[in-house]
């Protein structure tokens, strides 16, 4: 095993090799980086991509990566992982969904423009190792008072060319071990979800998910993070990088119609289900939220479960301000879903 050279950062046999990647200089002349983690096993193998808070309020990915690095065994692992855990730390700094200073969403600017508005120049550094790796894991998720637990497969799925690439990105969705999964079209026209990172990773025949993991509720977080790891070992093993095999549930769902509701009226939203019914099931009806009148206290909407059979696969678990058209709820029908069942620890 030699040393490797990944976008002009080398690493070497079993090390651990950390890089700051410049952007740009800021108008208040301090210099904005990128972080780089090259993690080099001792053996030969494929190279997998991990990326994290391109939105600057999903910060789990963060520690899903960073224990994940501090886990792994470079004397056990075979071949490379690729990982920026912090995509955008201008919006992490302010806390906010897309960058400050040109409130452009990153996840709809890939492969970037280095000669762009800023969050362009970001996007332009973080996809040129799109050609350097072999797979792609890109973490997203919810921020306050918010909890979100699925995995995100190629939206608009019918779009993607080769069956076999199809099959390879609805392969690696499961076998990131998550109950439910989804692959179907995104939530309005599919021209308003294009440049997010993972299509640009499909688009060179490689394949990639979104791991819909995030919370801002301490009480789901450890769950969640410790799922999530356990995730990016299950795709290790299963590309051959790892030792062991794969930890899958009793169950997995791929679910086929999901709805994302969001409040026609802001206000304030009390939630009448909470935390605890993420990917859990309602009836259809099932009052699940109610928005008040900020100043007269009335109740001006009611939020209601749109299915028959109604699994939660995002919720806003926490009294907050809401303005129009907010995340809400992502649901799904799991009337029509599709069920895989596998062996215990397979």
């Amino acid at each position: 095993m030699s040393e490797i050279t990944i976008h002009g950062y080398t690493a070497r046999p079993g090390q651990h090799a950390f890089y700051r990647m410049p952007v740009s200089k800021l108008a208040s002349g301090l210099e904005l980086q990128l972080p780089l983690h090259i993690l080099h096993g001792e053996k030969p193998g494929p190279r997998l991509m991990l990326t994290a808070v391109s939105h600057g309020d999903a910060t789990t990915g963060f520690e899903v990566i960073r224990q994940v690095m501090e886990q792994t065994d470079l004397k056990e692992l075979c071949g490379t992982i690729i990982a920026i855990p912090m995509q955008n730390p201008l919006a992490f700094e302010w806390d906010w969904r897309n960058t400050p200073l040109d409130c452009y969403n990153m996840n709809r600017t890939y492969p970037g423009n280095d000669r762009g508005w800023v969050t362009e120049q970001m996007a332009a550094v973080v996809s040129p190792f799109c050609d350097e790796a072999d797979a792609l894991i890109d973490w997203h998720g919810g921020g306050y008072g918010d909890a979100i637990n699925y995995v995100l497969c190629k939206l608009g799925a019918d779009e993607v060319e080769e069956d076999s690439l199809l099959n390879k990105i609805n392969h690696m969705g499961k076998i990131f071990g998550y109950e439910f999964m989804y692959g179907g079209k995104p939530a309005g026209p599919a021209a308003a979800y294009a440049g997010s990172l993972t299509d640009y990773m499909i688009c060179k025949g490689k394949p990639a998910i979104v791991a819909e993991v995030g919370t801002g509720l301490a009480s789901l977080h450890e769950r969640f993070v410790s799922d999530s790891v356990r995730g990016v070992f299950n795709v290790m093993k299963d590309m051959g990088m790892y030792p062991g095999k794969p930890v899958l549930p009793k169950t997995q769902w791929l679910v086929k119609t999901r709805s994302v509701t969001r409040p026609k009226n802001g206000g304030m939203f009390y939630p009448v289900i909470g935390p605890e019914y993420i990917n859990r099931t309602v009836p259809k009806g099932t009052l699940i939220a109610v928005i008040r009148d900020p100043l007269s206290t009335e109740i001006i909407e009611e939020m209601r479960a749109p299915f028959e059979k109604t699994v939660f696969l995002d919720i806003r678990a926490m009294m907050t301000k809401v303005h129009p058209g907010d995340y809400a709820y992502i649901m799904a029908d799991m009337t029509d879903a599709e069920r895989f069942d596998n062996e215990a620890g397979a």
